[in-house]
């Protein structure tokens, strides 16, 4: 299909006074948005400004409370570090001393061991020292009833010798006997702690 070219002719045309007072009118109406874009703009800015300066008035009123909270943070923050180090200190020091404590304890357990095992010998030298002098006390008393005899026979020319002969004699010797019955107590396992 062939079309004809198109040909665009300009008429001399003239609009009613109706049509220009609608064209005037369209043209303000243009020129009043654009004014009225224009000042909202200006209202906009303005706006903007003046929210920015409360901005920086809040901020300048906030500046000493937030520098505040900082510093609380920040002090806040060293306390915490400053009892976490005397917590650990005090650990440190519990250890320390529980181990001190442990080392005495069994120090003193030895100790005691060593205090029962010389009681131990000091009882069993008790024990010797009290048979012997019960022995001697024994051996002096059978002495004492021997000489009384010997004294009650004095007349008797038999014995009248042998009571100056146990009189001079010093001690007992080993071809002396005497008659004892004095033992020494068995020891039953007594410790110093029971």
């Amino acid at each position: 299909m062939n079309h004809a070219p198109l040909l665009l002719v300009q008429s001399s045309f003239t609009p009613s006074t109706f049509e220009r007072v609608v064209d005037v009118m369209a043209d303000i109406a243009t020129i009043v948005i654009a004014l009225a874009i224009i000042a909202v703009g200006f209202a906009v800015i303005y706006g903007a400004l003046k929210v920015r300066k409360m901005m920086k008035d809040a901020r300048a009123d906030f500046e000493p409370a937030i520098r505040n909270v900082n510093l609380l943070s920040d002090n806040v923050k060293a306390l915490s570090d400053k009892v976490r180090g005397n917590v650990e200190e005090l650990s440190a020091t519990v250890s320390e001393t529980n181990v001190k404590v442990r080392r005495a304890t069994e120090m003193a357990q030895a100790r005691l061991q060593e205090l029962d095992a010389l009681a131990g010998v000091v009882q069993a030298e008790a024990e010797t020292a009290f048979v012997r002098a019960a022995s001697t006390v024994r051996g002096v008393h059978a002495g004492t009833r021997a000489l009384r005899r010997l004294a009650a026979r004095g007349d008797d020319d038999a014995y009248a010798g042998e009571l100056d002969a146990l009189l001079d004699d010093e001690g007992m010797d080993e071809d002396d006997e005497t008659e004892m019955g004095v033992m020494p107590p068995g020891r039953r396992g007594r410790h110093i702690l029971d």
